[in-house]
């Protein structure tokens, strides 16, 4: 199925400096540059089509070049406001990112004046886990048929696949195991 409405939270490879000093949050596979660049995005992304774009800091220039070699035009980024999050590799972190990119005509629902923030705040859970409150923007204001990959969980409104999700979706990639507390299943 072609999806109108796109989010991704890629499994940047980030390097051994993470998985040494966090080894107990690091529970998924994660995957280079170029595999995420070989994702085959266009087998689920309709021709007029709103991409949402997990990325790190240091990702973001990756996330630049793999979104326009997937055909995709940068618009703008989100901020996900957090300020619980602890203090890494000497700064303070209390953000994560989503770059906004589309294809072809993709509109936003702004009926009484309601438009997607360009910050927005939601409860922090789980290391990679995404905030509740980002898909329920999405949802009011994102045309269907929408799907969440390399989901941690399951969101209401979007089809789903991600190590921690079980999803009808096989991806043919290969992917960097970084699990070192856990086996993983089926792998």
């Amino acid at each position: 199925m072609k999806n109108k409405t796109i989010v991704i939270d890629p499994p940047w490879l980030l390097g051994n400096f993470l998985k040494d000093k966090f080894p107990r949050t690091i529970d998924y596979k994660m995957m280079s540059d170029e595999e995420i660049q070989a994702f085959p995005i266009n087998d689920y992304a309709d021709e007029d089509c709103g991409l949402f774009m997990w990325v790190t800091l240091g990702k973001i220039p990756s996330a630049l070049k793999i979104i326009e070699a997937w055909g995709f035009k940068y618009h703008i980024m989100l901020t996900w406001y957090k300020p619980n999050m602890l203090n890494f590799l000497g700064f303070g972190r209390k953000t994560e990112h989503v770059i906004f990119a589309y294809r072809g005509k993709f509109n936003i629902n702004t009926d009484e004046g309601h438009y997607i923030p360009t910050v927005f705040h939601g409860k922090n859970r789980k290391h990679s886990q995404k905030p509740d409150e980002f898909y329920e923007i999405l949802r009011q204001r994102t045309p269907e048929p929408r799907i969440d990959i390399f989901a941690r969980r399951r969101h209401y409104g979007f089809d789903s696949f991600g190590d921690q999700v079980e999803g009808e979706i096989q991806l043919p990639i290969t992917l960097h195991d970084t699990s070192m507390t856990k086996e993983r299943k089926g792998n």
